[in-house]
C-alpha cells in the first residue's frame, strides 16, 4: 500500500492533475471516479497506472478486477492521502492516468463542431458532452480554447474524450479541413448572437460544421473570416444571449432533429 506523498506515481498523479505543461510532456491524463474509469473501459483505452482506496464501492471493486486484466501498474493507496491528491472533493476511491487518446477521423466526418476562444472548462467540457450525444463526428478546437484534457474539461465531459475526435486547430487549417478532408465539402456555419437567419428556419441536414464562439464575446475575426453563413437562436424576452454551452447544445440538436426528421 502506497502510504507516503513523495512516492513516484502519487507525485505523478499530483502533476498532470495540477500541470499543462506536464500532460503535454508526458501525453498523459488522469481520470477520476467510478463513472468516468468505466467508460474509459468501455472504449478499450488500457490505464497506465491504476490508483484505488479501500473508500471504493463494490461498483469500483467489480470495475477493480476488469482494469486488472487491462493494467499491471495497479496500487493501493491509503484513503486520506488519495484524497488529499484527488482534484475533486472527495475521490471516489479511484484514479487512473492514460495516455490521451488519438481518435481517428473519419474520412468524411458530418456534422462537424469547430470552438473558437472557449476559456471556460465547465463549458468546454459541457460542449464536447453534447457533441458526442448528438451525434458529432469530431470537435475542433482553436488554441485560445481552455485545454481539453483539463482535470474540470475531463469531468465535464463525461466520457466524451474516449469517443469523440477532437483536435487542435488554427481557423484557417479549419478551413482546410472542411474544404478538403470531407467530400462534399462542409459548410462553415458560424452561430451569432443576432445576425444571420434564425436556426429553425435554416436547412441544417446538408454537411456542416458549426462554429461556436467564446462566451464573453462571441467567435474571433479569424473564425468569423471563414464562415459561410450565420444562424441564430430567436430568443423570447429581454435576454441578451445564451450561455455558449447553452447554446451549443441547442443548434447541436436542432442539425440532429432536421436530420432525425428527414
Amino acid at each position: 500500500m502506497i502510504t507516503s506523498a513523495q512516492n513516484s506515481k502519487i507525485k505523478l498523479a499530483r502533476s498532470l492533475l495540477s500541470s499543462k505543461k506536464e500532460r503535454a510532456a508526458t501525453n498523459s491524463f488522469v481520470v477520476e471516479g467510478i463513472r468516468l474509469a468505466e467508460e474509459a473501459m468501455h472504449a478499450g483505452l488500457a490505464p497506465e497506472i491504476v490508483l484505488y482506496s479501500s473508500a471504493l464501492s463494490e461498483r469500483g471493486k467489480n470495475l477493480l478486477v476488469n482494469l486488472d486484466l487491462l493494467s499491471n501498474q495497479i496500487e493501493e493507496v491509503e484513503p486520506g492521502l488519495l484524497d488529499r491528491v484527488s482534484n475533486t472533493r472527495t475521490s471516489q476511491g479511484i484514479l487512473m492516468i492514460l495516455e490521451k487518446p488519438l481518435l481517428e477521423i473519419s474520412r468524411n466526418p458530418d456534422p462537424v463542431l469547430a470552438l473558437d476562444d472557449i476559456r471556460d472548462p465547465g463549458n468546454l467540457g459541457t460542449m464536447l458532452r453534447s457533441a458526442w450525444a448528438a451525434g458529432f463526428q469530431a470537435v475542433l478546437l482553436t488554441p485560445q480554447c481552455a485545454e481539453a484534457f483539463s482535470p474540470k474539461v475531463v469531468r465535464a465531459g463525461m466520457g466524451a474524450h474516449f469517443n469523440l475526435p477532437i483536435r487542435t486547430m488554427g481557423p484557417l487549417e479549419i478551413q482546410a479541413f472542411c474544404k478538403k478532408h470531407s467530400q462534399p465539402p462542409l459548410q462553415i456555419l458560424l452561430a451569432d448572437a443576432q445576425k444571420g437567419q434564425p436556426c429553425w428556419d435554416a436547412d441544417l441536414s446538408d454537411p456542416l460544421c458549426l462554429v461556436i464562439g467564446s462566451e464573453a464575446e462571441g467567435a474571433g475575426k479569424s473564425i468569423r473570416g471563414i464562415a459561410e453563413k450565420n444562424i441564430f437562436i430567436p430568443m423570447q424576452g429581454d435576454a441578451e444571449s445564451f450561455n455558449a454551452a447553452v447554446a451549443a447544445g441547442i443548434l447541436m440538436y436542432e442539425i440532429t432533429r432536421q436530420r432525425t426528421a428527414l
